[in-house]
């Protein structure tokens, strides 16, 4: 006859978590998550920066290569039939950016060769590839669309978003596209050269980031402050971001200046600090990249004193600037 041991007949019953248990655990995963995730948004971030970095340097590379083809750098964008005082309200075309300029040089040689320079920006063939995605003139943190819609008072047209922006100088890009006061090196009809850039390559300003919208005034709604890659639409005028202030032109979508004085209203502001849609701006925690005329790429602090942004946007001030 089979025996069976006490203990073999007396097992004891599996035992599973307690409901208090259970929830320790679950608070402990929840605090883990909590510590972790700001880690992994702060590595995005970091990846996201660097991408950024690297496309302002691949734009760097591009202007550089076009100078040493056509001896100057691009112009900020083309108008004909203006003078170089003209305001942007007797603009009529052809609008092409310094953007587009570049395309052969950012090994986009197939979609330059689309374009017709014999026709203006707002031809229907040209537009249709004025509104293709460049992933190089994207921050990849900054969440805007890839394409936005401009009107020019009579037609609505949608063009490519960008994220860089040429640096104008100081000044009006609506009342003087074609005539800062300082300089910078990219403005209507520019041809700046190197030996023009007095202040030195690595002290002056080529281009610089712009977010899709600025929301810096907490008085005011936020404003659109798209850009493209693409052109100056003739005839486009748009809310400018400041109150008492006219619709900005249509440098605004390709250019960025480091200030301007317009009557009594002085406007010095750092990048990341107005509303106003021709400065400078980015989703990048505490500043934003600017690309120099070396072909360097610098994070330049929102904190940065005014005067030292505004010195590193003008060419041939003579002012020392350290950054």
């Amino acid at each position: 006859m089979k025996t069976y041991s006490h203990s073999s007949a007396r097992r004891r019953p599996a035992r599973g978590f307690t409901l208090i248990e259970l929830l320790v655990v679950i608070a402990i995963i929840a605090i883990l998550i909590s510590l972790l995730l700001p880690a992994v948004q702060q590595a995005r971030e970091a990846a996201r920066r660097t991408q950024c970095r690297n496309n302002l340097k691949q734009i760097g590379l591009a202007l550089h290569n076009y100078h040493d083809v056509h001896l100057t750098f691009p112009p900020g964008y083309i108008s004909s039939g203006v003078t170089k005082t003209d305001p942007a309200a007797l603009e009529t075309g052809a609008g092409f950016a310094w953007g587009t300029m570049i395309l052969p040089q950012l090994d986009q040689q197939p979609l330059y060769d689309h374009f017709d320079f014999n026709e203006v920006s707002t031809d229907a063939h040209n537009l249709e590839h004025g509104q293709t995605v460049l992933s190089t003139f994207r921050c990849p943190s900054d969440t805007g669309p890839d394409e936005f819609t401009v009107n020019d008072g009579t037609n609505d047209y949608d063009i490519a978003a960008a994220n860089y922006v040429g640096i104008y100088g100081y000044g009006s890009v609506t009342m003087a596209p074609g005539n800062p006061d300082p300089a910078g090196i990219l403005f209507r009809n520019s041809n700046t050269r190197l030996r023009q850039i007095t202040d030195g390559t690595s002290n002056t300003m080529l281009a610089g980031e712009r977010m899709h919208e600025h929301d810096f005034n907490a008085s005011m709604s936020p404003i659109a402050a798209d850009s493209t890659w693409y052109a100056a639409i003739p005839g486009v005028f748009r809310t400018p971001g400041m109150m008492m202030m006219a619709d900005e032109g249509p440098g605004s979508l390709v250019l960025g200046h480091v200030g301007q004085t317009m009557g009594m209203m002085v406007m010095h502001h750092p990048p990341n600090t107005t509303n106003h849609i021709v400065n400078f701006s980015s989703n990048h925690t505490g500043g934003m990249h600017f690309l120099m005329a070396d072909g360097s790429v610098h994070f330049l602090s929102e904190n940065t004193d005014y005067n030292t942004f505004r010195w590193l946007g003008q060419r041939s001030d003579g002012e020392v600037v350290n950054f």
